[in-house]
């Protein structure tokens, strides 16, 4: 949930303006931590990493802008492309991310559910690195998916408002 507003900026400003909103996210997100908790934990942000794959591979797909506007059913293609390409990207660098985590230092309460998950996999004897990977599945499918059509909604309604303003000043040069 936390890349709705990336992906809108990645949509309405491109690749540089999304990267600096991901990366600020995860700066400002640290710092919060370290206020509540009182202790700096680098790998948060590492998960800066997984902001960044998401940023670049929504940013593959959704600068042919134009192509979204063939038609209902092309943007939901496309949406879902990118919901998939970079949930994949996101399941890889973040169980990466996570088996460094659990491996050298406990993964905070905040991420219980992703670890009740790794926990589970390796309950089943599968190694603690594709246990990370593969517990990173259900959880960054379904934020994905969320993420880039929430994101493309915000980007839209954005967009929507923009032309409304500029049809309102058109209309007053008149």
């Amino acid at each position: 949930m936390d890349t709705i507003f990336t992906v809108a900026v990645v949509f309405m400003c491109g690749l540089l303006p999304g990267l600096a909103v991901q990366i600020s996210y995860n700066i400002i997100n640290s710092l919060i931590w370290f206020a509540k908790t009182g202790s700096f934990d680098i790998f948060m942000m590492l998960y800066t990493i997984c902001g960044i794959v998401i940023v670049f591979s929504t940013w593959l797909i959704a600068r042919q802008k134009n192509e979204f506007k063939i038609s209902l059913s092309v943007t939901l293609l496309y949406l879902i492309l990118i919901a998939l390409v970079s949930s994949f990207c996101s399941v890889f660098s973040g169980g990466i991310i996570d088996y460094f985590h659990i491996k050298y230092k406990n993964i905070p309460d905040m991420m219980n559910p992703i670890k009740s998950f790794t926990e589970s996999f390796v309950h089943q004897h599968f190694s603690l690195l594709a246990s990370c990977i593969l517990a990173q599945i259900p959880i960054s499918f379904a934020d994905r998916l969320i993420a880039t059509f929430s994101g493309y909604g915000v980007y839209r309604i954005v967009e929507h408002a923009a032309n409304v303003i500029k049809q309102k000043q058109s209309n007053r040069s008149e």
